[in-house]
């Protein structure tokens, strides 16, 4: 909650404060300790109901097509977290969801949009492989950590631009976030079927990456350490929004611009930094997906994880922190839903209905709850 002192600068107050003020219901004087309770047992119910919905009417779903519902959902369970190798493959799934969705809530903490997760993964992906190839040879100890900062400043440079066009033009980043998706998947396309191209694979991926340029396993089963990169890092996002004075400056501007402005917070400078970090992050996630998971660059590289990003950034609340459960179980749903294909004849596009469910039954419980109109009451009409 923004406070200003007597010279005008904005102080922050904690949250301690801003519950003992309106309570986590608008209740006037309800105690800090008792608005904190009220709070997380209403998200509790939330989204167990949620579940509860999204269950009956998946089940409803697969009873229309023949399938017994009971069977599904025990397969998806096994199948991504019924063995070690089931979980890494889980956790896999997991990483570029958590740091795309952490990217994206970060930005939401101050107002900005940021819908070009997909073209963010790809300027990583496509720095991460151009370094790997231009450092081959040399120690994994250099490589290795060359090509994840290479990463991470690929994500970051596709997410200059919109950055400067809002700080300097006031140009709406949600257009050019994603026209930029379509600019990085075409020059990921250039560079697998052209310069850096596998002429034995016969499609739109590059030859692979030296080992030295590969992330160390985890678990068994494919996994990788990426999971372990991605917690500490959405954790340290967290820490900084909540814990730091220009972490409370970042999320003044998104709860009240004017008076942030009025307090002394740069509008502009937040702008950049909140859609330049998102793209960081955001870059790191292709830098993993090459160096964990395919080990070149290739033209799927993200089938859509922008795009479940910003869901999985809307149910977390604008939380790094809500992002993790919220991811890890859109990586279940993923990988489980993935096994039905085979095991019940479930077709492809049935994963999607599957996350339109739950995030439509979130979604009402939280319209229900209003947190959602609250959440997006300083979006409207910026």
């Amino acid at each position: 909650m923004t406070e200003l002192d007597a010279s005008g600068a904005l102080t922050p107050r904690g949250d301690a404060d801003v519950e003992a003020a309106s309570g986590a219901d608008g209740a006037l004087g309800a105690p800090p300790g008792a608005a904190r309770r009220q709070t997380v047992w209403a998200d509790v119910r939330i989204y167990l109901g949620a579940v509860v919905v999204a269950l009956v009417v998946n089940a409803v779903l697969l009873l229309a097509i023949g399938a017994d519902p009971l069977v599904a959902y025990r397969q998806i369970l096994s199948s991504s977290l019924g063995s070690v190798a089931a979980l890494a493959q889980t956790l896999n799934r997991m990483t570029p969801l958590l740091l795309g969705s952490a990217a994206v809530a970060f930005a939401m903490r101050a107002g900005y949009v940021n819908l070009g997760v997909d073209g963010q993964i790809y300027g990583g992906a496509i720095l991460a492989t151009g370094t790997a190839f231009a450092l081959y040879g040399l120690p994994a100890a250099v490589v290795l950590p060359a090509v994840l900062v290479a990463a991470i400043l690929g994500g970051g440079t596709v997410a200059l631009l919109p950055a400067v066009l809002r700080a300097r033009r006031g140009v709406n980043e949600l257009f050019t976030t994603v026209m930029l998706n379509f600019v990085a998947f075409y020059a990921a396309d250039y560079l697998s079927t052209g310069p850096w191209t596998d002429p034995v694979a016969g499609e739109a991926i590059s030859v692979p990456i030296g080992a030295e340029a590969r992330l160390p396993g985890f678990l068994t089963g494919g996994g990788h350490i990426g999971i372990l990169l991605a917690l500490p890092l959405v954790v340290a996002m967290a820490w900084w929004l909540r814990r730091t004075r220009a972490g409370f400056e970042f999320r003044a501007v998104g709860g009240n611009p004017r008076a942030a402005q009025f307090g002394g917070v740069s509008l502009v400078a937040t702008g950049v930094v909140a859609l330049v970090v998102s793209g960081l992050v955001a870059g790191l996630a292709g830098g993993i997906e090459v160096t964990g998971v395919h080990r070149r660059l290739i033209l799927g590289l993200t089938p859509n994880f922008g795009y479940m990003a910003v869901l999985i950034a809307v149910l977390a609340r604008r939380s790094p922190l809500g992002a993790i459960p919220a991811a890890f179980g859109f990586a279940v749903l993923i990988v489980g839903s993935d096994s039905l294909q085979r095991s019940v004849g479930l077709p492809a596009s049935a994963v999607f209905l599957f996350q339109a469910v739950v995030v439509l039954a979130v979604l009402y419980f939280e319209v229900r709850r209003g947190g959602v109109l609250a959440a997006v009451r300083g979006r409207v009409g910026r």
